[in-house]
């Protein structure tokens, strides 16, 4: 647009002087020069250009019709006035930015490297991530030493070592409860021989209830240390509340006489609930067991309805956060504080919920089904 402006007052200038304007002389050759331009004098190449040329850009400057015409990679500026007509070359060629296209290039390349060099880096953190999955899903013979130098090495053998200790403590409890167990079937076991010699049958009979009941305890220990160190195997099916229920009271070595004193069943609705008939029967003799303990009157009320299976029974009312129950050995009642914590390990391990409301002077605790 510049060189256009300027050829235009070079034409006003010029013809003040003379009708006939020269645009070769040394002003405008010298203008062009530093322009960059060139003008076209050939006839038959002007045609050419103009006929086969593509049109980059049109506008008016004064009277003349500007155009930037590009062919063959060349670009052309093209005036056309009623007075004159001119066709200018611009002499730079335009040629592929090398240098940009070449630092593209290596800056590609060097992302590239970059890349691949923390995907190699970061394969050991993926590699420890997977491990740690498998010691969370209970594998803790899992090893994730590494002989590497770098940080991620570092943590991958502080955590190996972690995990030793770790396993360490949990084989060494395993053992220490084992072996107290076993132990004490030694005693029960010479016990119940000896009373098998006892004449008076209702002595008998009462060291034979007794010695019953220790056994139960050691079953029901062995099973919770199964289920605290993660060896448990869950066998999942649908089972009736009732049947459920009753096996739990199997399980508190309940007489009729008791049972029908101390429990009371009321079932709104019949229930199935998919659950481990291990486990779930445990929940309930450990939450029964409590209810009659801490009741004035030592009795509980257990109602099944399509939501679950609510457990009730008078009484003051939980002092602290219920949640504070749920941890082992907290101290609030008169035992080793470990019942409710069973049971919400169990609840969890069913994956059920566990709720606990207080309404109407009753201590209830709600175990809600699992909705398939």
């Amino acid at each position: 647009m510049q060189t256009s402006l300027f050829l235009h007052k070079h034409f006003r200038q010029s013809m003040r002087h003379d009708e006939r304007v020269d645009f070769s002389d040394a002003t405008v050759k010298l203008y062009l020069k530093e322009s960059n331009f060139r003008l076209i004098t050939d006839e038959k190449k002007i045609k050419n250009i103009r006929e086969k040329a593509k049109v980059m850009k049109q506008r008016r400057v004064l009277r003349s019709n500007s155009r930037i015409l590009r062919m063959n990679k060349r670009f052309y500026l093209s005036l056309q006035h009623p007075r004159f007509e001119l066709l200018l070359l611009d002499k730079q060629v335009v040629t592929l930015p090398w240098q940009l296209l070449i630092g593209y290039v290596l800056s590609l390349l060097f992302l590239l490297g970059l890349y691949f060099w923390l995907t190699r880096s970061l394969k050991p953190l993926k590699t420890l991530q997977k491990q740690i999955q498998k010691v969370a899903e209970g594998d803790l013979s899992v090893s994730v030493k590494s002989n590497q130098k770098d940080e991620i090495a570092q943590v991958s053998n502080a955590f190996d070592d972690a995990l030793r200790k770790l396993e360490s403590l949990i084989n060494s409890r395993q053992l220490f409860l084992r072996t107290i167990m076993h132990e004490l079937k030694t005693p029960i076991g010479k016990g119940k021989i000896l009373n098998a010699f006892l004449e008076d049958d209702r002595l008998k009979e009462g060291y034979e209830g007794v010695f019953d009941r220790l056994e139960l305890l050691l079953g029901e220990f062995s099973k919770i240390e199964q289920m605290l160190s993660s060896n448990y195997e869950l066998h999942l099916a649908n089972y009736n509340a009732k049947d459920l229920l009753e096996q739990a009271l199997e399980l508190m070595i309940m007489d009729e006489e008791e049972l029908s004193k101390q429990v009371h069943i009321s079932e709104e609705t019949p229930l199935l609930i998919h659950t481990d008939f291990t486990l779930f029967p445990l929940a309930l003799k450990n939450l029964i067991d409590n209810a009659i303990k801490y009741a004035p009157d030592h009795k509980v009320e257990i109602i099944i309805n399509k939501e679950g299976i609510s457990i009730l029974n008078n009484g003051l009312q939980f002092t602290d956060n219920i949640e504070s129950y749920f941890k082992p050995f907290h101290g609030k009642g008169e035992g080793l504080g470990l019942g409710l914590y069973i049971v919400h390990t169990i609840m969890e391990m069913l994956k059920l919920k566990l709720s606990y409301t207080y309404t109407d002077n009753k201590n209830c605790f709600n175990l809600i089904k699992h909705t398939l």
